[in-house]
């Protein structure tokens, strides 16, 4: 079947621009900031993206189909390294064209602010990200359009020689756009760590955190998690920080009618450097969460990745993981009018495994071209939520 007329136009028109990117490209210097000034401590850059990609499954469902994407971004970020507080700033946006699938195209801005203070004896960074998202949802099996509202304070406080105090305090936002049943998402947290140093490469850190989430459904939960670990190195050879603790979930709201559920949390993230050249890196985490539907989930993840740099310009990069999801509560469903019900509750339990590789090309900042593949699997006691998505992905970024 030969491809569309609309189709083969946005075709020419990505072949067209990255052609002249490429001859813009091919023989320029090492990146530097656009615009640098106020004695080289502002710096202004900016990076433009063009990617061609194929998902097998746009939707994340069982009944869905697949199409080509092309895709374009464009990001301006400053930067201001002078005095007590360093600033980064960002603009974005980001377009994306699909091939057969009406009314799935998108533009999509976001910003973010960013306030650091790494000096004197209290640390620090305050943050704002405003963004608007289009993606493909696998806990309600459709795609989902919402503007995101993140912001956060972070700090670190140095007591005596052995001890110190750590925490942030956040807000993050989720409201869904158009006419949709799906629950907007309001979140709020709270948490302090306490760092007890055992030697100069590996701390004790006891933590508590505190975690109002309020949907649109008339529902809220209160989380509350203690938990206990290490920082800095593991074991010989093996760095990052692992935490194991217990936490506990309290619904509330008028409509609201989940008893309490309490589980072992856990977060770990960590690296091993194998050679010069090759590296792993290996990420967990169990927690609560909950979905666009108001549902909590309990959720088990784990995540492998290894990479190795052959030379400075060429790179490669592969990871595989799974993860483990029960949907807590009482049993219910969303009616979506273009599609079936959206089930959840203790009914449902998913099961997925994924992996992913890609390969990095990068002549300078002024030209980096990366192809990807990905493949996973989703296995549900919901036959709707039973599926498969394959994806491959052809990226051209340049940075100024």
């Amino acid at each position: 079947m030969r491809p569309g007329p609309r189709r083969m136009k946005i075709w020419r028109e990505f072949r067209a621009i990255v052609a002249l990117l490429l001859a813009a490209t091919l023989a320029c210097p090492p990146a530097r900031a656009l615009v640098t000034f106020n004695d080289s401590h502002d710096h202004i850059y900016v990076t433009g993206t063009f990617g061609l990609a194929h998902d097998s499954n746009i939707f994340a469902s069982h009944d869905s189909q697949g199409d080509f994407v092309y895709t374009a971004n464009i990001v301006a970020e400053y930067t201001r390294r002078a005095g007590w507080i360093g600033i980064n700033a960002n603009v974005a946006v980001s377009a994306s064209r699909y091939g057969k699938v009406k009314g799935e195209d998108f533009n999509n801005p976001s910003y973010g602010l960013e306030l650091t203070k790494q000096t004197g004896r209290t640390t620090g960074s305050f943050t704002l990200n405003v963004a608007r998202s289009s993606r493909a949802d696998a806990a309600v099996n459709l795609r989902t359009s919402s503007w995101n509202y993140n912001a956060g304070l972070n700090y670190a406080y140095p007591i005596v020689n052995r001890l110190k105090l750590s925490g942030t305090l956040g807000y993050a936002g989720q409201k869904y756009i158009g006419d949709t049943p799906l629950a907007n998402l309001g979140t709020y947290t709270a948490n302090t760590s306490l760092f007890y140093m055992l030697s100069g490469e590996r701390d004790l850190v006891g933590g508590y955190r505190y975690r109002y989430s309020q949907t649109s459904l008339n529902t809220a939960t209160t989380d509350h998690a203690v938990s206990l670990g290490l920082n800095g190195r593991i074991i010989r050879g093996i760095n990052g920080s692992v935490n194991v603790g217990y936490q506990l979930r309290v619904p509330s709201g008028v409509d609201n009618k989940e008893p309490r559920f309490n589980a072992v949390t856990a977060s770990a993230a960590t690296s091993y450097a194998v050679t010069r050249k090759i590296s792993l890196s290996a990420q967990a985490s169990k927690d609560f969460s909950t979905t666009a539907t108001g549902a909590s989930v309990d959720t088990t993840s784990a995540n492998l990745t290894a990479e190795y740099a052959y030379n400075s310009h060429w790179s490669f990069s592969a990871s595989t993981g799974g993860s483990d999801s029960r949907f807590l509560g009482e049993s219910g469903r969303v009616v979506i009018s273009s599609g079936p019900p959206i089930l959840y509750g203790p009914s449902r339990h998913d099961n997925s495994a994924n992996w992913n590789a890609s390969l990095l090309y990068s002549r300078s900042e002024h030209m980096k071209i990366s192809f990807g593949y990905g493949w996973s699997e989703n296995w549900s006691t919901i036959a709707f939520a039973d599926f498969i998505r394959t994806n491959w992905n052809l990226n051209l970024s340049s940075r100024w």
